[in-house]
């Protein structure tokens, strides 16, 4: 072999190591520095995932939303032998009886619209706007209460079980919202329509006294909540008893 052929074969044969080497390296297991580990989501889960799905919901009645704004210039008394409390109401808003729970009895059917000279004269009674279904709406009701015992503090711990216990049937979608030491709110499905119902209680106390004497609570759909409140606070502004 030629001094050219021998050199020519050196150089082929280091060119076949030097990709061997290559393709060597190219196959091996490679790690790299690619900053904090991420979890790579599965394609096909072992393990199946429970989605939680978003509560299914009757729709709202269509009326126009309680505005937060609104005029509580009507004044009206509720009393018993215990207290006599002045209250007030928006301007215009129809008065409506509204009987306590068994086995009390009531004169006047509930949802019976009252005449002028019966409204303080009940017990209990419930306020909507003119024209608006009794079903489905926002309303604000008032109650005296023959409560001798129990503080404010008590009935809202009382009314938290009993509401616990009276949505059993749609505990998914019940929720207290807020508690303070006079007042509850509540998120829930009403029955029989499946509506979702935002209800908000509180409770009074004559001034020198430690038991509650007067309910209050307004109710309405999600897009009344900021009516709600607003009507909530005003009337807690302006109630007064003796």
């Amino acid at each position: 072999m030629s001094m050219r052929g021998l050199v020519v074969a050196l150089l082929c044969g280091l060119l076949g190591l030097g990709g061997g080497a290559l393709v060597a390296y190219a196959v091996q297991p490679h790690t790299h520095d690619a900053g904090s580990p991420r979890p790579v989501g599965a394609v096909s889960p072992s393990v199946p995932i429970d989605v939680r799905r978003s509560p299914s919901h009757a729709p709202d009645i269509t009326y126009p939303t309680l505005p937060p704004d609104l005029p509580l210039q009507t004044v009206h008394t509720i009393k018993n032998r215990l207290a006599t409390w002045t209250y007030h109401v928006p301007e215009g808003w129809t008065p409506y009886a509204a009987c306590p729970p068994a086995p009390a009895t009531c004169k006047i059917p509930t949802d019976t619209v009252l005449k002028p000279g019966q409204v303080d004269r009940q017990r209990q009674l419930v306020f909507r706007p003119p024209g608006e279904p009794t079903l489905g709406g926002y309303l604000m009701r008032v109650a005296v209460l023959d409560n001798t015992l129990s503080n404010v503090g008590q009935m809202v711990a009382t009314k938290i079980v009993g509401f616990e216990q009276q949505q059993a049937a749609t505990r998914e979608h019940f929720k207290v919202l807020k508690q303070t030491p006079y007042s509850v709110y509540f998120r829930y499905n009403a029955l029989p329509s499946n509506r979702l119902r935002y209800n908000y209680f509180q409770w009074f106390a004559v001034p020198g006294q430690p038991n509650a004497t007067l309910e209050m609570s307004v109710a309405g759909r999600q897009s009344d909540v900021p009516g709600l409140k607003a009507l909530f606070n005003r009337f807690a502004d302006n109630a007064s008893g003796s």
